[in-house]
């Protein structure tokens, strides 16, 4: 019989779970809101629920579980969970408690999908790539030489947490003018909701640009300026082959990638201009699942 494995996927704002076989079918998965939970003790709890509603015969041993906070092998202690607070300052010894009966791989939540896409995705075909989702927030994942590249401390892929402006937009981020303040899912439905009012959201937004409406025009427009300044940023100082990106921002408005690619070719060094390669994720909205999965087996 063909090994079972578990993907856990903890982002900002949903859990996902999924429960696959080896060669990366998703069989079963499941969804669940992070709002709901008050603490982490709730909150694993209910994860495990999931886990057994996936895999009702028990068939899995092995969970790869990603989550939004810097990771190496050394982590002791979770830092920097500034999209899901409840695991701030949480021991890696106590999150393993809680699946005691599982081989437990533990990942950061964007390097996984780095990692998947690089073996098997949209930069399959490319030693060096740059993977980033535009969710809740944003987050990166540097791959050199085919390998997920940490850093010394883990922390090597926040892209979120690049100054790119003085704009002094600080509520979603621990400084002004980072590319997560600015451009994020977070920051483009507080932009909506600016404009159209409390339950405005980012659809609504890009809905009314797509519509020719002048105040979503400006606002989709100094996005792209600053997210390809970025991008620009990141090639012209790691020089990857590809940057694949991801994250629901982008997968349910992939218009928005050729805008991307027209910035960032304005903003680089001429001899890199016919170089600038944008592409969206081959595995879209379960990316973060089966990439957690896939950890189980690549280690």
């Amino acid at each position: 019989m063909e090994e079972k494995i578990i993907g856990v996927d903890i982002g900002g704002t949903n859990i996902r779970v999924g429960f696959m076989t080896r060669n990366l079918q998703l069989v079963k998965k499941e969804t669940a809101s992070t709002s709901r939970f008050k603490n982490k003790e709730e909150f694993f709890q209910y994860l495990r629920q999931m886990i057994e509603r996936v895999d009702v015969n028990r068939e899995a041993k092995k969970i790869g579980m990603a989550f939004p906070v810097p990771w190496n092998e050394g982590i002791k202690t979770l830092y920097d969970s500034t999209n899901l607070t409840l695991l701030e300052n949480m021991s890696v010894n106590e999150m393993r408690s809680y699946f005691a009966e599982y081989d437990l791989y533990l990942e950061n939540d964007v390097n996984v999908i780095a990692l998947l896409e690089s073996d098997f995705g949209a930069a399959k075909n490319s030693r060096n790539s740059i993977y980033i989702t535009v969710s809740t927030g944003i987050g990166g994942g540097l791959i050199v030489n085919n390998s997920i590249y940490r850093g010394t401390h883990g922390y090597a892929g926040e892209v979120g947490s690049m100054i790119i402006s003085n704009e002094n937009k600080n509520h979603f981020s621990l400084y002004s003018g980072t590319l997560e303040s600015l451009c994020s899912g977070k920051a483009l439905e507080d932009e909506s909701q600016k404009l159209y009012g409390k339950n405005a959201t980012t659809k609504l937004l890009f809905e009314n640009y797509k519509k020719g409406t002048a105040d979503a025009i400006k606002v989709v427009e100094v996005w792209v300026d600053y997210f390809s300044s970025a991008i620009a940023s990141l090639m012209q100082v790691l020089d990857p082959e590809v940057f694949v990106l991801g994250g629901s921002v982008i997968l349910n408005n992939q218009w928005l990638v050729e805008k991307l690619i027209e910035g960032t070719k304005r903003k680089v060094f001429k001899q890199l201009i016919d170089k600038v390669r944008i592409v969206i994720s081959e595995y879209g909205h379960d990316a973060g699942i089966i990439g957690a999965g896939y950890i189980t087996i690549k280690n």
